[in-house]
């Protein structure tokens, strides 16, 4: 009898087990096929040679599969001035479409800043850096 009475609690245990396992949804989870691609972001800026003073475009390309992204989440730009941690900032970039953001900027020092790209799309974020030299 105490036989039957473990094997019956291990066969509904097992019968709970699966399903659970069978559930219908992933709530909270974008399984979105093109959301699964990786995204691609490419960090640029014009001019290329940038000086005290001069206004600098900084540019943030985002792609998925070889297709523009529009609607990212979030694409913010990141500047630290090397070697002074006092210059800090992380400002939204604007969307000015065909996958493009981009942030106006103008440094008030010579010096070497890192830029990192912060970019938000679905379920990925993206960061690349790029070391910028800003000459007198």
């Amino acid at each position: 009898m105490r036989r039957k009475f473990w094997l019956t609690g291990a066969v509904l245990l097992v019968m709970l087990a699966l399903a659970g396992c069978g559930s219908s949804g992933h709530d909270g989870m974008n399984m979105d096929e093109g959301m699964m691609e990786p995204i691609k972001v490419d960090l640029s800026w014009t001019p290329e040679q940038v000086k005290v003073g001069e206004k600098v475009s900084i540019e943030v390309q985002v792609t998925q599969k070889d297709k523009k992204v529009d609607k990212a989440d979030e694409v913010q730009i990141e500047i630290i001035k090397e070697g002074d941690s006092s210059v800090h900032e992380k400002t939204e970039a604007a969307n000015a479409g065909e996958g493009k953001y981009v942030l106006e900027k103008t440094f008030d020092s010579a010096g070497t800043y890192s830029i990192t790209s912060h970019v938000t799309y679905g379920p990925q974020h993206s960061m690349p850096t790029k070391k910028l030299t800003v000459q007198d």
